[in-house]
């Protein structure tokens, strides 16, 4: 086993915790169940997990690796990674020898030159992860999405691993002696686990099970210690399995129910088809076993999908079959691509689209929470700046009237639904809190208000918007960006990322990464029903030009293949319902500016 010391600085992040967490903003729950934010601003968060201690471990796309404990946020790594796609961190987990060990697993993509998903092992010491020992890799990676990504440990000690297919469909799913597109189980020390179908040959004897596409999350039922594992689907179908040792799940062969019959597959206990109502990216969660749930939801397993934000209760029959499914929690936060029980017994969430972390619970009763809602305008300009925050928008599903307290972010505290006040030079971040005559509340996320500075505005000069690509064309992009207080933006200060809208949702493609140009080639998907979204941000330098209160401006454009018909669609498509903006790595908003046309996926 190699191992590899790494540097390490340490980060203390601000976050929204005072005391308890805040109530958020808007998911839709049952009567008696409450959502509090946990934690705000964390860039691309993927990943939660809990240490015996009762602390809290994220890992996040880029590389970051935090640790949340007593109302701070603590960058304790940031691994070099690959970001391209769906590359990045995918999974952490707690060793549960942890208090003896102090040992925590990381599963992620290696930066190259030979770019690679990989299991290791570190050590925590204070407020920093030290002393990498690498345990397990992937072959050289082909694809920049279906990486799975999924680390759960087994109460014997062993582990479980899920490997996406590497976009390589059934050459690798289907190939035992390729780790691609499986389950692997493995012991501690990276070595096949007993009990493996390929110890004596016919394949890699780290595999447990094949047949999957991009078995994203997976969890293991309390007692029985089934794997119920959720595998993002191609164009057709969402699955939830239970695993099998030895099983073959079918990919490519068999998506979903569909088709029937085929010898050897092992089909999945419950699938959902690709519709506006239902979505495009299966999110596994857990079991509500010795939670704050009432006795009624005890065993029921929740799942979330990240295109609709939503999150599902499934209530299982004497067998393991889906007896209901049922919505629980509709209207969450900006793609859950992580859901889990805590240690005190809340269901959580991380929202990877807006940087955060929720906790849903049971406080008893029928009075529902409130929803807040919102603005500010404006948000920046010259100073003295005077804004006008409104939550007239706020409101209440059983109806009830509601008060409004503003916290403006400097000291003051006003009432009312809407307000105008004057903010001097100065970065703030403003929230409001909506409460019902029942006494339930819930709480904004922070508006953030800088007064002395202007938002930068970036123009993309290269494609032009009306630009048509074919299939493998090497697309190259620029542009400039033009700051008020400081005139013309550096490159160093412009961020670029790429998206990639395929049949419905969007995958990232390229970026972030930095300058004033780059590159991209048009990948082999074909371009029926998919086209690309270029997005460049500029930042300033703040107020003034010292990184307080520091502003950015983005512009965004969509390319279209040559084929592309204005106004409608590409090829022999049929009208759908609109588009769900991205699958794993889901936007909860597109671009005013040149928005595409609409039910074109």
């Amino acid at each position: 086993m190699k191992k590899r010391n790494w540097l390490r600085g340490v980060l203390v992040i601000a976050i929204v915790i005072v005391g308890l967490p805040l109530p958020s903003a808007a998911t839709n729950l049952p009567p008696g169940f409450i959502e509090q934010l946990v934690a705000d601003g964390l860039p691309a968060p993927t990943s939660m997990t809990w240490d015996p201690e009762g602390t809290m471990w994220l890992g996040g796309k880029e590389g970051h690796v935090w640790r949340l404990r007593d109302g701070q946020l603590v960058e304790v790594i940031r691994l070099a990674v690959s970001i391209e796609g769906e590359r990045g961190i995918h999974s952490i987990a707690i060793d549960p020898d942890f208090l003896e060990n102090r040992h925590v697993w990381i599963y992620y993509t290696t930066a190259g030159p030979q770019v690679r998903n990989r299991l290791a092992r570190f050590r925590s010491v204070g407020d920093q992860l030290v002393d990498e020992t690498l345990l397990f890799e992937t072959p050289d990676l082909q694809g920049e999405f279906h990486h799975g990504g999924c680390l759960r440990f087994t109460p014997d000690g062993t582990l479980f691993l899920s490997t996406g297919d590497d976009l390589q469909n059934s050459s690798t799913s289907q190939n035992p002696d390729d780790v691609r597109g499986k389950i692997l189980h493995l012991n501690r020390d990276g070595t096949p686990a007993a009990g493996n179908p390929y110890l004596s040959g016919g394949g890699d004897p780290r595999v447990w099970a094949i047949g999957f596409r991009n078995p994203w999350r997976f969890s293991l039922q309390p007692e029985s210690n089934n794997l119920f594992i959720g595998d993002v689907g191609d164009e057709r179908f969402e699955e939830l399995n239970i695993g099998v040792v030895g099983g073959n799940f079918g990919w490519a062969i068999v998506e979903g129910p569909e088709p029937a019959g085929v010898s050897g597959v092992t089909y999945p206990i419950y699938a959902y088809a690709h519709t506006s109502e239902n979505g495009h990216a299966i999110i596994a969660g857990e079991h509500a076993v010795a939670t704050d749930f009432p006795e009624e939801y005890s065993g029921d397993f929740f799942f979330a999908d990240a295109v609709t934000n939503e999150i599902f209760r499934m209530v299982l029959d004497p067998l393991n079959q889906p007896a209901s499914v049922d919505v629980f929690a509709s209207e969450t936060s900006g793609a859950p691509v992580d859901l889990r029980f805590g240690p005190d017994g809340a269901l959580y969430y991380v929202a990877f689209a807006t940087g955060q972390v929720f906790r849903i619970t049971f406080t008893g009763g029928d009075n529902r929470q409130p929803i807040a809602t919102a603005t500010v305008a404006p948000d920046n300009g010259k100073a003295p700046l005077t804004v006008t925050l409104n939550g007239a928008a706020s409101s209440d599903p059983d109806g009830d009237a509601l008060s409004y307290s503003w916290d403006l972010g400097n000291g003051n505290h006003v009432s009312g639904a809407v307000v105008t006040t004057t903010y001097a030079a100065g970065a703030y971040r403003a929230r409001l809190t909506v409460t019902d005559t029942g006494g339930a509340a819930r709480t904004t996320p922070d508006l953030r208000i800088v007064s002395g500075n202007t938002r930068p505005t970036p123009v993309i000069e290269q494609p032009a918007k009306d630009y048509r690509y074919t299939e493998g064309e090497l697309i190259q992009f620029s542009g400039t960006a033009l700051d008020l207080e400081g005139g013309l933006i550096p490159c160093e200060r412009m961020v670029w990322t790429v998206i990639f809208h395929h049949k419905g949702h969007t995958h990232p493609f390229l970026g972030p990464i930095q300058g004033c140009n780059g590159l991209f080639v048009v990948n082999s998907h074909g371009v029926d029903r998919t086209f690309y979204e270029i997005t460049v941000r500029a930042d300033d330098r703040g107020i003034p030009l010292e990184n307080t209160g520091v502003l950015s401006g983005t512009q965004s454009i969509f390319l279209f293949p040559d084929d592309w018909v204005p106004g409608g669609c590409c090829g022999p498509i049929q009208p759908g319902p609109p588009v769900k903006p991205l699958g794993l790595h889901h936007r909860p908003t597109v671009p005013a500016a040149d928005t595409p046309p609409p039910r074109c996926y």
